[in-house]
């Protein structure tokens, strides 16, 4: 495992299910693991997909279980998902005993690639796992997120997510110098926002090639946030006039 600090950044390399038992005191989890779910062929036609459910959901209540001892009482976890693995996610739910409180909508304001059997798709989906003493302060806020995207990705990983999207989760769930963690860091946008915003970040990658990718993106973060505070003028007090 290697292990890099990277001013409010703390980034490990590693096999996420190795290294989250040991983490605690995490406010908010923003995370995008991989979906896992297939439909096999056997030459005549697809195979039932339960068995890759199932298997799938294993894994998923493995990590889900060990996100939640390592949050706090009023913390939270956001986890991307699409629509097949709406199933795996639910079964893994149940089995934990850990409800899926809210799914946001991402509007990609953009529509991909499909098939002519199908609607061309346009969103994704992320779950909110909360803890008991977890509440999001702004009432308002609706289920379905605005956040554009298109086929060519800023950093170059295949299931990279908009930073604003990202931004905004952190922002409306976590206060400033909140413990923000993403198991599966990918290229590092979660830290890129997380550190953008004042917060503190842990993220873990297995891939070497994301996890470099990672760590010159949050040090771009980080030495923009320095650069910020180092030119915020400062206030100083002023004499009062006789």
């Amino acid at each position: 495992m290697r292990v890099e600090q990277i001013g409010d950044a703390t980034l490990y390399c590693g096999d996420a299910l190795e290294i989250i038992p040991a983490l605690r005191e995490i406010d908010l989890v923003v995370t995008d693991p991989p979906y896992m779910v297939n439909t096999k062929s056997d030459g005549m036609g697809k195979l039932s997909p339960w068995a890759d459910i199932c298997n799938g959901a294993l894994w998923f209540r493995e990590w889900f279980g060990m996100t939640r001892r390592a949050l706090k009482s009023d913390g939270a976890m956001w986890t991307f998902l699409n629509w097949r693995s709406v199933a795996t996610y639910q079964k893994a739910s149940c089995d934990l005993g850990w409800p899926i409180e809210s799914m946001l909508v991402w509007d990609k304001e953009w529509i991909g690639p499909g098939g002519d059997r199908g609607l061309r798709p346009s969103y994704e989906l992320s779950a909110l796992f909360p803890r008991e003493d977890f509440h999001i302060p702004n009432r308002g806020l609706p289920d379905i997120q605005r956040a554009k995207w298109s086929a060519i990705k800023p950093n170059g990983h295949p299931a990279e997510k908009p930073e604003t999207l990202m931004r905004w989760l952190i922002l409306e769930c976590s206060q400033e110098d909140a413990f923000v963690a993403d198991w599966f860091m990918g290229s590092g946008t979660t830290g890129a926002a997380a550190i953008s915003t004042g917060r503190r970040f842990i993220g873990i990658e297995q891939d070497e090639r994301w996890f470099n990718i990672a760590c010159r993106r949050i040090e771009a973060a980080q030495r923009q946030t320095d650069m910020f505070v180092q030119q915020a003028p400062r206030a100083e007090q002023q004499a009062m006039p006789l």
